[in-house]
């Protein structure tokens, strides 16, 4: 099985190549590491390419991490895709889980993501212990996302056939999970952590003000729209997103959907 890792980045010289170092540690080595500079205007680029020469470095310009992503997978040589985003590191031992769930005959595998709140402080599991599914998973991405991408396998061919991520700084990796959820079941490979991300003030996860989380809610709301969901899910967003809106903002995702479960809406 040839495998195939994206990491889309831009302007994250240090985060790119620990995240990449993460990849190199492995025990089963992926085939080619394929780093998507996203219009770095600093050293990013230069940086990666004096530290690990054997990286495939892409040159793109504004097109965001999931716009960044596709490209990424577009030139990738594998059968199967894996994610890495440039704050995120994998840990030990997360390419031979997953691979061995997809050995299981899942077409998507993925695991238990630690997160490192910086902003909020903490840590917290996603999924959180006991919530994850195999199988059928897309009623409940219908309610709230349980995965990352830097924690998930693909095969390409079915990233290619629901058209990948979406365009957009919030929800475009939602969105694509509901995609690939309406055709091909998921697999899990297990409650120990495979993925560990960085929640610092300059993630995309930061800065979840009403104008940006009602932006991600429409997006995923047309991902809905386009499995042919129930009309109860898409009216359950437009009140999310109603209630998002009367709320005002929240510093962090994980604060937004803290709030969400308080008021039972998730």
């Amino acid at each position: 099985m040839r495998i195939s890792c994206v990491i889309p980045t831009r302007n994250r010289p240090e985060m790119t190549c620990r995240a990449i170092a993460s990849v190199m540690a492995q025990d089963i080595p992926v085939s080619e590491i394929i780093v998507v500079d996203d219009g770095s205007t600093d050293h990013t680029a230069a940086l990666v390419a004096a530290r690990f020469p054997g990286v495939r470095l892409l040159h793109r310009s504004g097109l965001g991490p999931g716009l960044a992503r596709n490209a990424g997978v577009a030139e990738a040589c594998g059968e199967v895709v894996m994610f890495l985003d440039s704050d995120d590191v994998w840990l030990e031992g997360h390419v031979a889980r997953l691979v061995r769930t997809m050995a299981r005959g899942f077409p998507v595998a993925y695991g238990v993501t630690r997160n490192c709140d910086q902003v909020g402080g903490g840590e917290f599991c996603l999924p959180e212990p006991g919530m994850a599914l195999e199988g059928h998973c897309l009623a409940a991405l219908s309610r709230w996302c349980f995965l990352v991408p830097s924690a998930m396998a693909v095969e390409k061919g079915a990233c290619v056939a629901v058209g990948g991520f979406g365009s957009g700084e919030l929800g475009e990796d939602w969105s694509f999970f509901i995609r690939l959820a309406q055709r091909f079941p998921f697999g899990f490979c297990g409650e120990e952590p495979i993925t560990l991300r960085y929640l610092h003030h300059g993630s995309l996860c930061n800065g979840a003000n009403s104008e940006r989380l009602e932006t991600l809610l429409a997006s995923v709301s047309c991902a809905l729209a386009e499995t042919g969901a129930a009309a109860e899910n898409l009216v359950r967003f437009q009140a999310l997103a109603e209630w998002t809106r009367q709320q005002g903002d929240w510093q962090t995702i994980q604060q937004w959907y803290i709030s969400l479960k308080q008021e039972e809406l998730i």
